[in-house]
């Protein structure tokens, strides 16, 4: 059976709450304030509804609800409203400017005997036949000549 969590807010937290959920905020994050308004058992409630009267109200699942109470007591109410995003870092591209550059100078000379023009797929196989990278796809050629101005 998974684990009930019981929400109490604070008045400082209803006050942001009906502040949010009043104001024209993101319908996300006005509903999830909505749904923390109405699902507080605490001293400053003033609905205590059940989890399946919230969730035919606001057209949000019993689950979605549980989600939300556990991320309001685990880890506050910026996660729960969903404004809180995890802060990873960005992937270092595989490809530097070295090989993009290669690919561009590649893609402007003439397509090979039998094409009358480059395609994406040509071009990465060309690019791993010439020895540039030992593997490309085509997307990734893609979004090289994307970026190209």
């Amino acid at each position: 059976m998974s684990k009930q969590y019981r929400v109490s807010l604070k008045k400082h937290e209803v006050s942001l709450l009906k502040e949010l959920a009043a104001e024209g905020t993101a319908s996300k994050q006005g509903r999830y304030a909505r749904a923390l308004l109405l699902l507080d058992k605490g001293e400053f409630a003033e609905y205590r509804w059940t989890i399946s009267r919230v969730s035919a109200d606001l057209g949000v699942s019993d689950r979605t609800l549980s989600h939300i109470k556990e991320r309001f007591l685990t880890l506050g109410i910026d996660a729960a409203l969903g404004r809180d995003r995890r802060h990873r870092q960005p992937r270092p591209s595989k490809f530097g400017g070295s090989i993009e550059h290669a690919v561009l100078k590649l893609a402007d000379t003439e397509p090979p005997q039998g094409y009358r023009k480059w395609t994406l797929r040509l071009l990465a196989g060309k690019v791993v036949e010439n020895g540039i990278v030992q593997d490309i796809s085509h997307m990734t050629v893609w979004r090289i000549l994307k970026k190209k101005p």
